[in-house]
């Protein structure tokens, strides 16, 4: 090949090199351009759960926040405010960072507490506090122990018992009751107890406050307490009272004994 010719072809080879190069750079672009754009998709705020909110629950400010969600993914029926959502019942528990949706809720004052309470049972609320309410612990499903203190007619000494175990927790919540002239907000809690347990926490409700003991959710036996005086607590170590054990034990032979008449009165008495 002549010299001239080899030339131009290095030439064309080089300029189809170059444009090549130069649609492999402009196509990089694009790609780049539309990862940084798909970053950048409209959104929209929703109210998401803050953290899980169980069925029942009367919906609180820290419960709940808003974030960024993206318009084409947001599902129908998303609260755009918490406003929306604020002192609404939860219909069915809510998993943290799920979309609060409208029909997920019942609006403040509305009756979904009958919906949840069975045939033949009731729905009674209870006044409780920081304290008698495990700090916030209780929450719908829980199972509780109530307990009352208080000085019993005829008796010179205070007593605490427990009046009602195993009771679920049908629902939390505040209510508005006036104190020095003043609305205050009493925290509450809903009990699903029958109609004879109903009246037993009436009177309970007497000795306010009433006192609410947590269980475990597998623990559903009921035990026999007699309740405790004031004057029991100045007695013995200290040590607190282990908890109700079953050991079953193994029957021993009977023992010998021998049979002791005395007139008309027989006594036995074991050899050994």
């Amino acid at each position: 090949m002549k010299p001239g010719n080899v030339f131009l072809v290095a030439i064309l080879v080089g300029a189809l090199a170059a444009a090549m190069g130069v649609r492999y750079v402009h196509n990089l672009q694009q790609q780049i351009a539309e990862i940084r754009n798909s970053g950048n998709r409209p959104t929209v705020d929703v109210v998401v759960a803050n953290d899980q909110i169980p069925i029942g629950s009367r919906i609180e400010a820290n419960q709940v926040k808003l974030v960024a969600w993206p318009i084409e993914a947001q599902p129908e029926g998303t609260a755009r405010t918490t406003k929306d959502v604020l002192g609404s019942i939860a219909r069915a528990t809510i998993e943290r960072n799920q979309p609060i949706l409208r029909q997920d809720l019942v609006a403040q004052g509305s009756g979904l507490l009958p919906v949840m309470i069975p045939e033949g049972m009731r729905g009674m609320s209870v006044r409780v506090d920081t304290v008698t309410g495990v700090s916030g612990f209780i929450t719908p499903n829980s199972h509780v122990d109530v307990i009352i203190a208080g000085q019993p007619e005829g008796d010179q000494d205070q007593k605490s018992k427990v009046v009602l175990q195993n009771v679920k927790v049908l629902a939390t919540g505040k209510s508005i009751e006036q104190k020095d002239e003043k609305p205050v907000e009493v925290p509450t809690v809903t009990l699903l107890v029958s109609p004879e347990d109903a009246e037993r926490l009436t009177l309970a409700a007497r000795f306010e406050p009433v006192r609410l003991a947590l269980r475990n959710y597998r623990d559903e036996e009921v035990v026999k307490t007699s309740g405790i005086v004031t004057r029991v607590l100045f007695e013995g170590d200290g040590r607190p009272t282990p908890g109700v054990t079953k050991v079953a034990h193994a029957k021993g032979p009977a023992p010998y004994s021998v049979e002791i008449l005395l007139g008309e009165k027989v006594t036995r008495q074991p050899l050994f």
